[in-house]
C-alpha cells in the first residue's frame, strides 16, 4: 500500500500519485513498476542534458528535454515535465535566456522525485 507520506511528498515535486495510479487502472504496483522503471531510464537522460546544459549546447539540450519531457509525462511527474516542455519550446523559438533557469529546476525537481523514490521503495 502506498502511504500517505509517499503521496504529500511526491506532490511537492509535482506527481500526483492517487491520479496517477487511477491511470495505472486503479493498480499501485503497476504505478510503481512503471515509476522505478522512470528513474532508471531517466537518470542517464538527465545525466546528458546536464552535459549539454553545462556547454550550452542547446541542440543536445532540445533533444535530451524533450526524451525527458516524454519519459516525465508518462508517470506525471510534472515538476521534471514542466520545465522540460519550456526548455524544448524556449529552444525552438530560439530563446535561451531562460533556459540554465528551467534546467536548475528541472534537475532539482528530478533529484528530489528520486530521493523520494528511493527512500520509500523499500517500505512500499
Amino acid at each position: 500500500m502506498i502511504s500517505k507520506e509517499f503521496c504529500q511528498e511526491m506532490l511537492e515535486v509535482g506527481l500526483n500519485v492517487p491520479e496517477m495510479v487511477e491511470h495505472f487502472m486503479d493498480s499501485e504496483s503497476m504505478f510503481l513498476k512503471y515509476l522505478y522503471k522512470f528513474f532508471e531510464s531517466a537518470d542517464s537522460v538527465v545525466l546528458e542534458l546536464t552535459s549539454a546544459a553545462e556547454k550550452e549546447d542547446y541542440q543536445n539540450m532540445l533533444f535530451t528535454a524533450h526524451s525527458l519531457k516524454g519519459l516525465a509525462g508518462n508517470i506525471g511527474l510534472n515538476g521534471v515535465y514542466l520545465p522540460a516542455k519550456k526548455i524544448v519550446d524556449d529552444i525552438r523559438a530560439d530563446d535561451h535566456s531562460e533556459c540554465g533557469e528551467d534546467f536548475r529546476k528541472l534537475q532539482e525537481n528530478y533529484y528530489r522525485a528520486a530521493g523520494i523514490a528511493k527512500k520509500y521503495k523499500t517500505e512500499l
